[in-house]
């Protein structure tokens, strides 16, 4: 009798000692379901330029905004796993570059693909749609129902990697025995709108809206134009991330669609481009 005592004893305290290592071990889940629920966002840093206006720039008081900027902050609202902070860069060599070697989580800059570009960092679905405008001087001779080719031997101003320089980039690779020089320039668009208005350069490519919403208003200069649309391949402006950082990459392209989808970047276009100029899910 005793030691069947003993035994029922020693079984009672074999499933004492049992069901308090797997209470502790639902209370150790629990905890950590607790903590993954409240982990902190993730920290993005996204590089930009700060220009051209009306797309990136900086406002009165001091802050980076424009239709690329507002675009991407109303992206981030719908990804509260991240903490988003923008911060200004010298250019946009600066931004692939820093994006490519992990400085930077994500770029933007009305950024256009191209080859080179495209092997260091990996595009996001489209951002927004171009319809370009060519500026060139007052006594240049120009036909709006010709393409670029009435342009060979002119030279051409624009910054280095932006969508508009990818457009003159793409038409001198495939007219070799026409091309357009190409000069490329940092300064400002004000200051190229200047030097192709006083015969430093020929021309130069700029956003429609862009133009007749702003420059042709603020900086009434002596130029003529007139659009490229429907004579040149259409070009599209993209966020940028790094490559291998897959989960952001996916995250970023699911909420740029349901931007798109509930109108936020319609009315992003019309408040700073005063048209539409959102992509499609055609234009992936």
């Amino acid at each position: 009798m005793k030691k069947k005592l003993l035994s029922i004893f020693a079984l009672a305290l074999v499933f004492t000692l049992l069901a308090g290592t797997l209470t502790g071990c639902g209370n150790d889940v629990s905890k950590a379901s607790a903590a993954g629920a409240d982990a902190a966002p993730r920290k993005i840093v996204a590089a930009t330029g700060g220009g051209p206006r009306p797309l990136v720039y900086t406002d009165d008081d001091g802050n980076i905004t424009g239709h690329n900027t507002e675009l991407l902050r109303a992206v981030f609202e719908k990804l509260p796993q991240y903490e988003l902070e923008i911060v200004r860069v010298d250019g946009v060599s600066s931004i692939i570059t820093g994006v490519n070697s992990g400085v930077y989580q994500l770029g933007f800059n009305n950024l256009a693909k191209n080859e080179e570009r495209e092997k260091l960092v990996h595009y996001t679905d489209p951002i927004m749609v171009n319809e370009y405008l060519v500026v060139f001087r007052k006594d240049i001779t120009a036909d709006p129902d010709k393409d670029l080719s009435q342009f060979a031997g002119l030279t051409y101003v624009g910054g280095a990697g932006n969508d508009k320089t990818t457009v003159i980039e793409d038409y001198n690779e495939e007219h070799p025995d026409q091309q357009i020089k190409i000069e490329y320039s940092s300064a400002d668009i004000v200051s190229q709108l200047t030097d192709v208005e006083s015969g430093r350069y020929d021309i130069m490519l700029i956003d429609a809206p862009m133009y007749n919403a702003y420059y042709s208003k603020e900086y009434p200069l002596e130029l003529n134009t007139y659009s490229l649309k429907g004579r040149t391949s259409t070009k599209y402006t993209f966020f940028v991330v790094a490559y291998g950082d897959d989960q952001l990459y996916e995250d970023i392209n699911k909420a740029l669609a349901e931007v798109i989808a509930d109108g936020t970047s319609t009315k992003l276009c019309q408040e700073f481009l005063f048209g539409e100029f959102s992509p499609t899910i055609a234009d992936k």
